[in-house]
């Protein structure tokens, strides 16, 4: 089953924090890249290109929300109290346009 993660960063709030996303992020990048196959896309959410993160989105494969809550738990940003809130919702998938394949593979990761 497919769910969408979505979080709040406390940068919102608490831009004098912004620092600490550099500190902890390689254990971040190198925790989801050790979810294996779990974590299918991941990604920041901002207002504009560049400008500070607002949040995160996950695209997660997880066989439950139990499974789904524990790797929000165990995510680097998560235990720094880097995330203000998460939403965990399931993605129920109407449709998938062929151009979006195309869309995924022309996205290079930042």
């Amino acid at each position: 089953m497919l769910y969408i993660v979505q979080f709040e960063d406390v940068y919102t709030d608490q831009p004098e924090r912004l620092a600490e996303r550099a500190t902890h992020m390689d254990a971040h990048l190198g925790y989801l890249a050790a979810q294996g196959n779990r974590v299918v896309a991941s990604g920041a959410l901002r207002e504009t290109e560049g400008s500070t993160p607002l949040g995160g989105m996950w695209i997660v494969d997880a066989p439950s929300r139990s499974d789904v809550d524990a790797l929000v738990q165990g995510d680097p940003f998560w235990n720094a109290g880097l995330r203000k809130s998460v939403r965990i919702s399931v993605w129920a998938k109407a449709f998938w346009s062929p151009a979006f394949a195309q869309c995924v593979e022309s996205i290079s990761p930042s």
